[in-house]
């Protein structure tokens, strides 16, 4: 199995000859860690394009907040979905008034259509896979699901064969994403390194000794307990 596409593939295409056009209309925005930069109620209408950082989606009803996705460098999003958007750390921002980026696509053409219309389906996609995780799959399931999407989209192959990646979360981050407590998160981790399937080195990398071992698990996971 080889990696998914970089998440860089749009910020290329930005500072290529045929998106430099579109870049141009881009003003740029550095952020803290803990910064709102968008949320319900927000009156700017923007696109922004994630440079550099992560930023965490989320959404409450006042008394319990669902972390939907993390968007990595290269994702686009809209400040008026609903949801809040956080930094999670150092962040630099791309942004653009929505009724300027529409008429930037417009006129860029093809490449500038196709080359967003691949981030925008990225998320739709990982948009689909959260709600069928929630609904459908256990704690278990889920949380090797997100880490086998983790691999695969950042995971170096090691001679050894086995697979190693950041792991740019922490347990309360994942609880937020998988819509669980930290301590069902931590037994489910547990779980799954006393099987073998993951092993983690410190708290920022990631081992997967047998990659084909834990997309046989996730597959036996799929349906409802």
């Amino acid at each position: 199995m080889q990696p998914a596409a970089s998440p860089h593939d749009f910020l290329r295409f930005l500072e290529s000859p045929e998106g430099m056009a579109l870049r141009a209309g881009f003003m740029s925005r550095r952020c803290r860690r803990g910064e709102t930069l968008c949320g319900p109620g927000t009156t700017r209408d923007e696109v922004l394009v994630l440079r550099r950082g992560r930023v965490r989606v989320h959404t409450s009803d006042g008394r319990r907040e669902l972390t939907l996705m993390f968007l990595e460098p290269g994702d686009v999003f809209s400040t008026h979905t609903g949801a809040t958007l956080t930094a999670a750390g150092a962040v630099e921002l791309l942004a653009m008034p929505t009724r300027h980026f529409a008429q930037a696509l417009e006129a860029g053409g093809t490449p500038a259509v196709v080359s967003i219309m691949r981030v925008l389906g990225r998320l739709l996609a990982h948009t689909v896979e959260r709600l069928e995780d929630l609904v459908f799959r256990d704690v278990h399931a889920r949380l090797a699901r997100l880490l086998l999407a983790l691999v695969r989209r950042q995971g170096l192959h090691q001679p050894s064969g086995a697979w190693r990646c950041p792991l740019p979360f922490t347990l309360t981050d994942l609880a937020g994403v998988l819509g669980s407590s930290r301590q069902s998160v931590s037994a489910a981790f547990s779980a799954l390194e006393r099987q073998g399937l993951v092993r983690r080195e410190g708290r920022q990398w990631l081992n997967i000794p047998d990659l084909a071992l834990l997309e046989c698990h996730t597959a036996a996971k799929a349906s409802p307990s």
